[in-house]
């Protein structure tokens, strides 16, 4: 049975609804927080390349780089046209599966359209402890290769110790394609005008090879006498006819 009060107006009385119990203030129920573990790791930085010689005969090289550390394996874009000074300024966050890891490896290549690419330098780097204990590492590290031992060029790398939320799937490989398109920073290198006195030279050096050949390698390699005389000798070695076979003696 309901209870109404009543209040008197005048000559009226008016009828009010009961009074409703005090609600309870409604709780807020909050989702636990959310942490993830984290796990160590290397921030690399691949900033950019100066590379002594070029290995194409015609055109610029279009160099990228791998970088492996521990069991994964990371590449940067091609950078189309860059020949003999890349620019990457990738950085990369690498997972370490243990502290024990002390070294990384780098190793430029020369994209190619038809063949396999070319693997133009390398370097295998070791970590300084200074590393770990919160130093960051911006050196330039020598490149080994075909001209020997630290004599290819250099690479640029910045390198720190931190800290990344851990991976939940079993520790695999990581490959990032590659693009080939050129980057929206990087303004090609202006045609280089060419010398009619070093072609002449040229072809009174080498009478046997084509004036045309001659310019074509002379503008490949940008002007640069002593480059051009170094790769119309490698193309010479190339078409070099095998010697004869020694002489049977019966």
């Amino acid at each position: 049975k309901q209870w109404y009060q009543r209040r008197v107006r005048g000559n009226s009385q008016v009828e009010l609804p009961p009074e409703q119990p005090p609600q309870q203030p409604q709780q807020v129920v909050r989702p636990p927080t959310q942490t993830f573990a984290t796990q160590a790791g290397f921030s690399i930085t691949v900033a950019q390349a100066i590379l002594n010689k070029s290995y194409t005969l015609i055109g610029s090289m279009d160099p990228y780089v791998r970088l492996k550390v521990g069991h994964n394996t990371y590449e940067t874009f091609t950078h189309s046209g860059a020949d003999k000074s890349p620019q990457w300024n990738k950085i990369y966050h690498c997972p370490l599966p243990n502290t024990t890891l002390r070294t990384i490896t780098v190793e430029i290549f020369d994209e190619k359209a038809l063949t396999e690419d070319q693997r133009i330098a390398y370097a295998k780097i070791s970590i300084p402890d200074s590393v770990f204990q919160g130093h960051t590492l911006d050196e330039w590290f020598p490149l080994s290769g075909k001209l020997g031992e630290g004599k290819e060029g250099t690479i640029n790398l910045i390198i720190s110790y931190t800290t990344m939320p851990m991976i939940t799937q079993p520790y695999h490989r990581i490959h990032y394609p590659y693009v080939t398109t050129v980057p929206q920073h990087f303004t090609p290198r202006p045609p280089t005008p060419i010398n009619e006195a070093d072609v002449d030279m040229l072809k009174d050096m080498f009478p046997e090879v084509d004036k045309e050949v001659l310019r074509t390698v002379l503008e490949s390699k940008h002007g640069n006498v002593e480059n051009t005389v170094s790769a119309v000798l490698l193309m010479a070695d190339d078409s070099a006819p095998p010697p004869p076979p020694p002489p049977v003696n019966r």
